[in-house]
């Protein structure tokens, strides 16, 4: 989402929130008799709608549509970090009439089994997200804490990176590795 449309999504949230919340408060004070003016308004019609028995009804319907909308919007604005497919950078001596696709989640998942296959290495997983607008193809492996040096595991790593980088040439995607300490027995043995 660019930063204008972002900042108009917001500014209309907030206003449509505010709006809600002293909608809200005027229907309190209503009800109250602390509405200012009240009086002098005939609203009869208000009284006679709010005693009928379907009222009950379409507010509650009312609330339930707005709660599904209110969690729609919710959820249509969450970011989305997985980044799927993406096509490989046009080459001019290419025989090949078409486009070209990587599905970089597939890469992330295979090159963390490749790497999970090293001695030192318990397990990885894969997997690509977008990061600050950067497809990143990032690889999470955990480390067995009995291993004595890591000269063999980040040899391991170097090699996954390559391979990925090698793999990748052409698809603008950056590599990312994180290694992890895993649990010896003595850390996850329960005192008691």
């Amino acid at each position: 989402m660019k930063r204008a449309t972002a900042s108009l999504d917001r500014t209309s949230t907030a206003v449509v929130g505010l709006a809600l919340i002293a909608l809200g408060g005027g229907a309190i004070a209503w009800e109250r008799g602390k509405f200012p003016g009240r009086e002098r308004i005939d609203a009869a019609f208000v009284d006679t709608t709010v005693d009928a028995g379907w009222w009950p009804w379409a507010l509650g319907a009312a609330a339930i549509v707005l709660v599904l909308l209110g969690l729609w919007w919710l959820l249509a604005h969450l970011p989305r970090r997985s980044v799927g497919t993406v096509a490989f950078a046009s080459t001019p001596d290419s025989d090949v009439d078409g486009r070209l696709s990587v599905d970089l989640t597939t890469a992330a998942k295979s090159a963390a089994k490749s790497l999970a296959a090293h001695e030192g290495v318990v397990s990885a997983s894969g997997r690509s997200v977008s990061d600050r607008g950067e497809r990143v193809v990032e690889i999470t492996a955990t480390l067995d804490p009995t291993v004595a040096s890591l000269d063999t595991v980040s040899a391991a790593a170097a090699q996954t990176r390559n391979d990925i980088v090698t793999s990748l040439d052409g698809t603008p995607a950056a590599v990312r590795i994180l290694l992890q300490c895993g649990k010896s027995r003595k850390q996850s043995a329960r005192v008691s």
